[in-house]
Parts: C-alpha cells; sequence; structure tokens
C-alpha cells in the first residue's frame, strides 16, 4: 500500500467519523429543541400568569377591574388610562403567543389558554370598544382577525340577548 493509498483511506475514515457523528447529533438537536420549547411554553404561562393576577392582586385592583370590566359606570380619565394600559398588555401578550404559536415555538395549550383570556376580557364592552379604537395600531392581520372574530361574536350574543329581553 502505498503512502497516497493510506491519505485516501485516512481521508475515507475521517469523513465517515464526521458523517456518523452529524447523525448522532440529529436527535440531540431535537431533544434541545423540544427542551427550549418546552421552557418557553412555561415561561409564558408564568409570565401571563403572573401579568394578569398582578391586575387583580389587592383589594383595590379587583374592585377597579370588576368595575371597569362589567362597564359599572364611568371611569375617570386616569382609570381609563390605567384600563387601556392593561388592556395593551393583555392583547399584546396574547399577540405574542399567537406569534409564538403560529412559529410553533410554544404548545398549543399555552396559545389556548392566552386567547382564553382575551375571550374572557372582550365580554366586556368596554374592552371590545377599546378594541375597535386600537385595532388599527399595528397588530399583525392575522391576529387582528381573530381578536376582531371574538368580539364580533360577543357583539351579536348581546346583540340577541338584548333582542330578547326587549320582546319579554
Amino acid at each position: 500500500m502505498t503512502l497516497e493509498n493510506v491519505y485516501y483511506l485516512g481521508q475515507t475514515i475521517a469523513v465517515v467519523v464526521i458523517i456518523a457523528t452529524l447523525f448522532a447529533i440529529l436527535p440531540q438537536g431535537h431533544q434541545t429543541n423540544k427542551i427550549a420549547r418546552a421552557e418557553l411554553t412555561l415561561n409564558m404561562w408564568m409570565q401571563a400568569g403572573a401579568a394578569h393576577y398582578s391586575f387583580v392582586d389587592s383589594p383595590e385592583k379587583a374592585e377597579f377591574m370588576h368595575r371597569a370590566l362589567n362597564d359599572e359606570g364611568s371611569l375617570t380619565e386616569p382609570e381609563k388610562l390605567r384600563f387601556a394600559n392593561l388592556l395593551g398588555y393583555a392583547i399584546g401578550a396574547h399577540e405574542a403567543a399567537f406569534m409564538l404559536h403560529t412559529r410553533n415555538l410554544v404548545e398549543a395549550a399555552a396559545y389556548d389558554r392566552s386567547e382564553g383570556l382575551s375571550r374572557m376580557y372582550l365580554q366586556s364592552r368596554r374592552v371590545r370598544k377599546w378594541w375597535r379604537l386600537r385595532r388599527e395600531y399595528e397588530y399583525d392581520p392575522r391576529f387582528r382577525a381573530i381578536i376582531d372574530a371574538m368580539a364580533n361574536e360577543f357583539e351579536t350574543t348581546n346583540r340577541t340577548q338584548t333582542e330578547a329581553r326587549e320582546k319579554a
């Protein structure tokens, strides 16, 4: 065997080892992606839960949110600002979850939970009014369509209930 043949044999063995290493790393990469997705999902749940809890973590905050969400009386200008910012955060968190979900970076259940929170807020007439005023502010069109559909669903339901009460 010549030196040149030994060289070619060594190169062939090196290529085989490199290819085998790449195949060995592939499952590890998939596992790492699964772990990252799980961590991102957990992080999203924890942050959203903490944020939404912070909206009602004192008697004063809980009373304010109850009054604001249930359309009980008018809000002062500072309360309107506060409420608008809380809704901006809540809907923004849902949009962030939507974006992560469309990229398959979080579990569907995490996105569904975020959507459920938006659905809960959109039951309020005051929230739907806020959404109609804010919907054009740089929201992703696909996300805007989801929120529009929810808002329209509750508008239709409220209209039907109002008509039924008027007939009774």
